[in-house]
């Protein structure tokens, strides 16, 4: 035929040598389809005949016969060289041609041959294609092909499926092929779409997903193929009344069926509101819509099939539109309502059909509330109305152990769909039935046999039942629910279930084929453990947690096996199913330790979690939020929960503590979720805290640190406050230990102290997130003061001079109010700390050192106002705390008292004397130096202190516990600041006295001025113990020394310091 095809086609030879060519193509096409081996051998056949369809005209039979064969045969060839043949001849659309006008062979017998003859070979042909290539999982992988085949679906549903209402067929059978055909591949491309589009497939799949969203399903919910479909649901109204064959009949009935489950998908998959929701729910001329047409199908008894996939289409239909169903159904709402409690009651009734109205009802209870008052049918005082759904559901729940699955399953959906939403009348109604939960709950007792393979009904079932009695002791405990845990305490169902769980969860594949009517209710396997680990879930937080349960070897048993589930599901994150089941695992997790810390078995729970984050950071899956995260939380909670003195054993049994280092380190310094980061830098401060100066952690933190310092800089830029004080928490653990503290300074972590902006000039609310990090800032500054001493010296007083304008602003502010106490404590604090390198501070920034001098002399007479006006007591404890570290830093930068004493000449410090000569009353709000009036006024404030906080035990009223400790902190406190004074003064002016370079009258001055007020103030202490009040300091060995009148305070050791306070004024006095 090739050779001899000379341009005509009306030789009547060439017409019959064509035929038996057609029937050479029909041989090879049942040899090719029952032995796909034989292919191999005649694949020149497929060439000769893409070479003889180019030449071929369109407009015979023969012709149009040849190229419908050759179709077929490529069906059932491998798809890549079938398609490709087919593109060789310029027969499917290339890229997205169909989308705007396809002109190719197929066309050309489309409308010269096919639909002016009435027959439509190659079209039938086309289909089968599409059907077989449908239902080809290596076609479906292939994104290119795949793609293909939805652009000839989106030509067919165009071009073919809109054009059959108008065009004349041979016979009625060939249309209802035709339709069938088309309707069978438009389901299976929504059905894979729907898959994907949940599983979110990977970049090569984005195109087809487009494709199908952006043309395919706008063309079925809004394009002109909706109407074909609404024209064949109403195919099924009219068998009744036309006269037709019993198999076209049938014929009909499967089209119908078919058209109802692309509703199905349709309308799950398309937006609210589209044409093809508004045209169900319009009502047309003859005052009913299609809706309401759609309800008389389901209890018409023409065909099962239709009445099923129309009750699952109203279920869709009542899921997603936002129209009320009883308003849409009108005058047929009642008639369906008892037509459906009558079939529910029937005991002859398909089962599936029962499935199906049960599934209604759930929908309904979602989302149509007067649809559901009408099928519960709940009379006053909560009792069930005649024509109830609940009657069957209870005689449902009571047989059990004896029906179906799947309808069993649907029942239990329902009633967990009652709980769900909190219908109260129905479930007052239900739980006044006899023996209500024991029936409910009777397969929750019932063991699963793991060796055979597991239905998803079995799962669901259970899930339905652990999520009713959850919502039940959630919101309403009852004697009942509470006696039906205890049973299953008994009877070990908490462990047991545990324990399948983590059985199952690494063998769960979906490996039941579910027949047709079953793939409308079951979930695959997959899914139905997914509902059953979150049902329990659910059910245990109530149990163990919100209703706190005391069994906690239960606790611990539970948290273990938990714990190895979710190692054995993070090591198999290869599919969606299993990453949502490792999210509810680890949520689970962190719920259970956060409210029973002290789990045993802490080092598997901690090398458990440990192995779980090394799976899941390795993965290729994004799982910082759905593993990661609560996996880090469950670790700070062991943490948390262990003993101090058990932590580092716990750490050292588990035998990770490199490897949790390592893993941490690199979470902080990846690009990761700002959650992730805080919660890695709070685990890695509890391991560092937990190890001490151990060596264990030094050798990661050494690596990461600059890292660490410049992601600290960057989140201060951005604004990215937890982050940032999550990060500034670690520098703190870390800045602790000395190796730590100077990997820190090696990696110029003084930029970061000296230049982060955390304040803006003279403004003093800079906002609370940043004030605790400018607290953390001074904390770290002090840290690594107190750890590096003089290495870090210089650094710290660099510090202490920038910021030392923000000081002077906020101890201004505290003559209005205490707002800013904390931060002058951490400022009090630094200085202090800085005081143990006077001679420095003078050599590097003497302006500075003489700035600290004004402020000292302007703080201490503000601090004792504070001190004697405040009258809460966590301000005066601050206030305290302050007045603490000031005179401690006065005690340190003053001459040693027995340096003084022993040499017998004066001690100078390279930066002069501290306190200026004068005995003036201080004034608050004035600047300049601490002064000698400004001591002993502070040391008055301290005595008047001492007697409000530590009055005589005659008339101390009965103080708590907590009110003890309180008062006794602070008497300390002001002991200690009295203490920390005079020894200032007896320095400084033994210091002045010794000194050759002053006056005589000066001296005599000092003498008379500060032996008065000494002696004044120490009567005063004398006479505050002789009432009967009893502070002690924290230093030992220190008394008050007196007169004969206080000759027996003299053999209290405690206080011996005011003794030597007392020989002092008493030389000051005689010389």
């Amino acid at each position: 035929i090739n050779a001899e095809y000379g341009g005509t086609t009306t030789d009547r030879h060439f017409c019959w040598r064509l035929s038996r060519a057609v029937d050479i193509l029909k041989i090879v096409y049942k040899l090719t389809k029952h032995y796909p081996d034989v292919y191999q051998v005649l694949d020149t056949t497929l060439d000769l005949v893409s070479v003889i369809l180019t030449k071929l005209r369109t407009d015979t039979q023969s012709h149009a016969l040849f190229v419908s064969v050759g179709i077929k045969l490529i069906s059932v060839i491998p798809y890549k060289s079938g398609w490709g043949a087919l593109h060789k001849i310029n027969f499917l659309p290339r890229s997205d041609s169909c989308l705007t006008n396809w002109e190719g062979l197929y066309t050309e017998i489309l409308n010269y041959y096919e639909r002016p003859n009435t027959q439509f070979p190659v079209t039938i042909a086309l289909l089968k294609l599409l059907k077989r290539s449908s239902f080809n999982n290596e076609f479906i992988a292939d994104s290119q092909f795949f793609t293909e085949g939805v652009l000839v679906l989106l030509y067919v549903l165009r071009d073919v499926f809109c054009g059959l209402q108008k065009w004349r067929f041979e016979s009625a059978l060939l249309k209802l092929k035709m339709c069938k055909s088309i309707l069978v591949v438009i389901s299976r491309v929504l059905q894979i779409y729907r898959q994907r589009k949940e599983e979110r497939e990977e970049e090569g799949d984005r195109q087809t997903m487009s494709l199908i969203e952006e043309h395919v399903l706008p063309a079925l919910h809004s394009g002109p193929a909706h109407h074909t479909l609404l024209n064949i649901v109403s195919w099924y109204s009219a068998l009744g009344s036309a006269n037709m064959e019993e198999h076209i009949e049938r014929k009909v009935c499967s089209v119908v069926s078919h058209t109802l489950t692309v509703l199905s998908l349709v309308i799950k998959l398309s937006p609210t509101q589209s044409g093809l929701e508004q045209a169900l729910v319009v009502s047309n001329g003859e005052n009913s819509n299609i809706t309401a047409q759609i309800a008389t199908y389901t209890y018409q008894n023409t065909s099962v099939k239709v009445s099923l996939h129309a009750t699952r289409l109203l279920t869709d239909i009542s899921t997603t539109n936002a129209v009320s169903l009883y308003s849409a159904l009108g005058s047929s709402t009642v008639p369906l309502a008892l037509a459906f409690v009558n079939r529910l009651s029937s005991r002859s009734q398909d089962v599936y059909i029962k499935s199906a109205i049960l599934d209604f009802i759930s929908a309904a209870v979602e989302t149509q509330p007067s649809l559901t008052e009408l099928f519960m049918n709940i009379e006053k005082e909560g009792v069930l109305g005649e024509n109830s759904c609940l009657h069957p559901v209870l005689e449902y729940i009571t047989r059990s152990t004896t029906l179906p699955l799947v309808l069993v399953c649907s029942v239990y959906r329902l009633l967990y769909k009652v709980w769900h939403y909190r219908h109260t009348a129905a479930i007052t109604a239900l739980k006044k039935t006899e023996k209500f939960w024991e029936k409910l709950c009777k397969h929750s007792f019932e063991e699963i046999d793991l060796e055979k393979k597991i239905s998803s009904y079995h799962l669901l079932i259970r899930a339905y039942t652990f999520h009713i009695l959850a919502g039940d002791i959630f919101y309403n405990p009852c004697d009942a629910t509470t006696d039906m845990v205890t049973s299953l305490k008994e009877r070990d169902c908490f462990l047991y279930w545990t324990k399948v769980l983590k059985r199952i969860c690494s063998s769960v594949e979906d490996t039941i084929s579910p027949s047709a009517e079953d793939s409308l209710f079951m979930l695959p396997l997959s899914e139905a453990y997914l509902s059953f680990v979150r049902a329990w879930r659910s059910f245990l937080v109530v149990t163990l947690v919100v209703r706190q349960s005391k069994d906690d070897k239960l606790k611990d048993n539970i948290t273990f096996h938990i714990a190895g589930a979710l190692y054995y599901q993070t090591a198999k994150l290869d599919k969606r199913v299993t990453l949502k089941a490792s999210a509810e695992f680890a949520s689970l997790l962190t719920i259970l330790l956060k409210h029973h810390k002290n789990a045993a078995d802490q080092p598997v729970l901690v090398k458990v979690c440990v192995q779980v984050l090394e799976t899941a950071s390795k993965s290729q899956h994004d799982l910082n939020q759905i593993v990661i995260i609560p996996v880090l939380a469950s670790l700070l909670n062991v943490f948390q929960g262990l003993a101090t003195a058990n932590k580092h054993q716990v750490l050292r049994d588990s035998g990770i503590i490199t490897e949790l280092v390592m893993l941490l380190c690199n979470q902080i310094t990846s690009v990761n979720p700002n959650q992730l980061v805080s919660l890695s830098c709070a685990t890695l401060s509890q391991v560092i805290e937990t190890m001490g100066s151990e060596e264990s952690w030094f050798s990661n933190i050494s690596q990461i640190a600059p890292g660490l310092v410049r992601l600290t800089e960057e989140n201060l830029l951005s604004s990215t406050h937890e982050v940032s004080e999550a990060l500034l928490s670690l520098i703190l653990c870390i800045s602790n230990y000395k190796a730590g503290a100077s990997v820190l300074q090696w990696s110029n972590i003084q930029r970061l102290l000296c230049f982060a902006q955390f304040y803006s000039g003279d403004k003093l609310d800079s906002g609370h997130q940043l004030q605790r990090l400018w607290f953390l800032v001074v904390q770290i500054v002090v840290s690594l003061l107190h750890t590096l001493q003089i290495k870090f010296a210089e650094d710290a007083i660099l510090f202490a001079s920038i910021r030392h304008e923000r000081l002077m602003l906020v101890i201004g502010s505290l003559r209005s109010d205490f707002t800013h106490i904390n931060e002058v404590e951490l400022f009090t604090r630094l200085l202090y700390s800085l005081s143990f390198y006077r001679d420095m501070w003078h050599i590097k920034a003497p302006h500075c050192l003489s700035d600290v001098g004004t402020i000292l002399g302007t703080t201490l007479p503000i601090i004792t106002r504070c001190m004697t006006t405040s009258s809460v007591e966590k301000e005066m404890t601050q206030v305290l705390s302050s007045l603490c570290n000031l005179t401690a830093m006065l005690r340190t930068m003053t001459p040693s008292i027995l340096s003084l004493l022993k040499e017998k000449i004066s001690v100078q410090c390279s930066a002069g004397p501290l306190l200026a000569l004068n005995f003036s009353s201080p004034v608050p709000g004035t600047e300049g130096p601490p002064s000698y009036g400004i001591m002993t006024s502070c040391m008055r404030g301290c005595l008047t202190l001492l007697q409000r906080v530590d009055p005589c035990r005659s008339t101390t009223p009965t103080k708590t516990d907590s009110d003890g400790k309180t008062e006794e902190t602070q008497k300390s406190h002001v002991i200690f600041c009295m203490e920390n004074i005079l020894y200032v003064l007896i320095s400084q002016a033994q210091q002045i006295i010794m000194d050759s370079n002053v006056s005589p009258t000066e001296i005599h001055y000092l003498k008379r001025e500060l032996a008065m007020e000494l002696k004044t103030i120490l009567e005063g202490v004398n006479r505050h113990y002789r009432r009967g009040g009893n502070a002690q300091s924290p230093r030992m060995d220190r008394t008050l020394s007196s007169s004969s009148a206080m000759g027996n305070m003299l053999e209290h050791s405690h206080l011996a310091f005011f003794k030597l306070g007392y020989n002092f004024v008493n030389s000051l006095l005689q010389g």
